[in-house]
């Protein structure tokens, strides 16, 4: 335990020294990875899926604002759609409309949410996000959940229905508009884990917030346990094409990653709780009071190693006189006894 607090002060550190050099580098590898993800599922439009182009991007995004990120990974998104239909890119764009004045309205902080929840569904373990949102921030934040689920769902849709998209009949052009219509608005399993995820992160905000041992912990059990509970009672009633096994496996992965941010952000000592009452002139308080798991900075104690000097005798006190020289400078003769003495048998002889 004391080694992986080590390894968290040291990691906090650090960041902390580098932020300058950090930030854009993380937001570099999230433009790439986002960027990459769009070609991987949505590759369509050749131009957009070379690696320098890419790269290029990517780059650009890292001097960039954090929101940059998500308006250039909607705009790929958008291209790529456009590649496969232009019926495509107008639902497409009339979507992230809403999703924009929604999201730069009320969560415009919460870029990281709208970009990893579809890449968390791509590694099935999607279940981090609400539980982590939960964690770490509030009601609002399912405003940007909601929006990473709609993205995602959006994306799926189109993929799984490229034969049908990329038919060239112009007889179909009215058709492809009101199936990718049809795709988004009654799409149940859209709808579904949208909601299970509201959920979600609303059982696990109000319950670490609680005023109990090992609140956060809590927490995240129940909150893993109300997506997959819920998931799976859709899966049965509704016939939504679920994974049974994946669900299992991505709640039993975004226990242990959930385990990992609550370590850096909530590490505390229940076992050194403390209850504190004091008043003033108004309020008496009772304060519940836990202690952080903190380790003590260590005092750095240079030990210098210097040649031991003789000491000097009372009788080799030192007498310091200044004499001017001839060019005004200073200087410094040091005289002790034992040269007067000699001094003064030299005269006598």
């Amino acid at each position: 335990m004391t080694g992986l607090l080590e390894l968290r002060e040291y990691l906090k550190n650090y960041y902390v020294k580098y932020e300058v050099y950090l930030k854009p580098c993380i937001k570099f590898l999230l433009a790439l990875i986002s960027l990459a993800a769009i070609n991987i599922f949505m590759g369509y439009m050749s131009t957009l899926s070379h690696p320098a182009v890419v790269l290029v991007i990517a780059l650009m995004c890292s001097f960039m604002p954090k929101n940059f990120v998500v308006i250039i990974s909607a705009l790929w998104i958008l291209l790529q759609s456009y590649a496969l239909a232009p019926e495509c890119a107008i639902v497409v764009a009339a979507v992230f409309a809403i999703m924009f004045l929604l999201y730069f309205r009320f969560v415009p902080k919460d870029t990281i949410v709208v970009l990893l929840t579809p890449l968390l569904f791509a590694f099935r373990i999607p279940y981090v996000i609400p539980v982590a949102m939960g964690l770490v921030g509030g009601p609002i934040a399912s405003i940007s959940v909601s929006c990473g689920v709609a993205v995602y769902y959006m994306i799926k849709y189109m993929t799984d229905h490229v034969t049908t998209f990329s038919a060239t009949d112009a007889e179909t052009g009215s058709q492809k508009f009101r199936i990718m219509l049809d795709g988004i608005l009654d799409n149940k399993a859209m709808l579904v884990t949208i909601i299970v995820f509201v959920l979600a992160l609303l059982v696990v905000y109000v319950i670490r917030r609680l005023s109990v041992d090992y609140a956060w912990t809590i927490a995240i059990i129940s909150g893993i346990s109300v997506c997959a509970v819920l998931l799976l009672v859709c899966e049965f009633i509704m016939e939504l094409k679920f994974s049974v096994i994946a669900i299992a496996l991505g709640s039993i992965v975004s226990f242990f990653i959930c385990l990992g941010i609550q370590f850096l952000e909530f590490n505390v000592d229940y076992t050194r709780t403390e209850m504190v009452q004091f008043e003033d002139d108004e309020y008496y308080y009772y304060v519940k009071a836990v202690p952080k798991n903190i380790l003590a900075t260590p005092e750095k104690k240079v030990k210098r190693i210097n040649k031991q000097h003789k000491k000097v005798s009372a009788k080799q006190e030192k007498h310091v006189s200044t004499i001017k020289t001839s060019h005004g400078v200073s200087r410094t003769t040091v005289r002790t006894e034992e040269s007067k003495k000699n001094r003064v048998k030299q005269d006598r002889r």
